[in-house]
């Protein structure tokens, strides 16, 4: 891909073209590329190396131009937006956070008609698995794919291949080595009730019920995303996800607009335990911000360990039905909820990896045990509180408005 990213710029037809080799973090792509990238252009004359940055520079003389070559991570989308890209290489997109292309590269393509190659190893059925999808339903010049399984490819030895089988689980051989999306993601928490979703059609389209009130369910961050579910109770048990939305370094007052902004028929908020906590700077607690903003009425949860809240969500999960038109990124989030990989012990532990999967998996925590069983009007949660502490461990202050 590195070869894929010279040969392109060195045949570009527009003015200083830029091209981008995007890895899952900028630590990985460093690790992974910048030595092969160095390698492959030590012999072009007047080649440049900025090794702070990442970037190589080439210079097209008899076009009076320059060749911009960077890589970049995809753990902070944001700070990609405002280039222009000729192309740009994913690698191991299924470990991207997937806005990194939905939200940025795509545009940053489109003035230069550019292009972009995904590569990677499956993940389960997650944004990789989406962009095949895509690529299978759109053949021809606009879509290319192919899939490299090593029993069919022939670059691994025979011997090799059985001896990994011998060690390794059928679902991670079959994902490392056969790139089987139906493998469950290894580690994921919700691997299986995803699958088993998808299976059974439950994601889908869902429409909004407007005699049925909606209940939020939020995870509020402070330096990261804030994520918020809305979901209906409809029928004997049955909860429909029809809308997801997350955003960072936004204030209390724009997600309460865009609350408003819906037009739903809201019951109640449902907040995790840090929200009865007061603020150093200004003395208030996230609740009574957002009541000023008339968010109410607001429940807010007991803090209860994590496992809990995930093993009431693998249980509630047989019950959801999630609108793929408004809740794909919410999805992705449960489908790519990780657990962290134990180093010296060798094994996955029960602590969650917090990635940008872990925002839209803890909101949806908060749903499991916090939701309101419309069948027998029973609390699954820990019993609600309005006991709210003075005043917080940390001087941070998000409640400007």
């Amino acid at each position: 891909m590195i070869n894929e990213l010279l040969d392109k710029s060195l045949r570009c037809g527009h003015k200083h073209p830029q091209y981008a080799y995007i890895a899952p973090t900028y630590g990985q792509a460093k690790r992974v590329a910048w030595d092969i990238l160095k390698e492959y252009t030590r012999n072009i004359p007047g080649v440049e190396y900025h090794e702070g940055e990442l970037r190589m520079t080439i210079p097209r003389p008899w076009l009076q131009d320059k060749i911009k070559i960077l890589l970049l991570g995809a753990e902070t989308p944001d700070s990609i937006r405002g280039l222009y890209l000729d192309g740009v290489v994913f690698d191991e997109f299924a470990d991207c956070d997937p806005r990194v292309w939905t939200t940025v590269v795509r545009a940053a393509l489109s003035d230069r008609l550019g292009w972009a190659i995904f590569i990677g190893t499956p993940k389960g059925m997650n944004h990789l698995f989406d962009v095949l999808q895509v690529a299978k339903r759109n053949p021809g010049n606009e879509w290319f794919f192919s899939i490299f399984r090593a029993s069919e490819t022939n670059i691994v030895a025979a011997s090799e291949l059985e001896q990994a089988r011998a060690i390794m689980s059928e679902d991670e051989y079959n994902q490392e080595f056969e790139c089987d999306f139906s493998a469950a993601l290894i580690g994921a928490f919700y691997g299986k009730e995803m699958m088993k979703a998808e299976k059974e059609n439950r994601l889908t389209r869902v429409p909004y019920e407007q005699t049925v009130p909606v209940t939020t369910y939020w995870d509020l961050g402070i330096n990261d995303s804030t994520a918020i579910w809305f979901m209906q109770c409809v029928g004997r048990g049955e909860w429909h996800a029809i809308n997801y939305l997350e955003n960072s370094g936004q204030s209390l007052d724009f997600y309460a607009k865009e609350l408003k902004n819906l037009g739903y028929y809201y019951e109640r908020h449902v907040l995790p335990h840090d929200a009865r906590v007061r603020s150093f700077e200004t003395g208030r607690t996230r609740v009574e911000v957002l009541e000023k903003l008339d968010i109410k009425p607001i429940d807010v949860l007991e803090n209860h360990p994590v496992m809990d809240g995930i093993n009431a969500a693998r249980v509630v999960l047989s019950k959801v039905y999630f609108n793929v038109d408004t809740c794909q990124r919410g999805i992705d989030c449960l489908k790519n909820y990780q657990k962290k990989w134990d180093s010296k012990n060798k094994i996955y532990s029960n602590t969650p990896l917090h990635d940008w999967a872990s925002n839209g998996a803890d909101a949806f925590r908060y749903f499991a045990l916090g939701r309101e069983d419309k069948v027998n009007g029973r609390i699954i949660g820990g019993p609600r509180s309005t006991d709210l502490p003075r005043q917080a461990e940390t001087d941070y202050d998000i409640f400007s408005v």
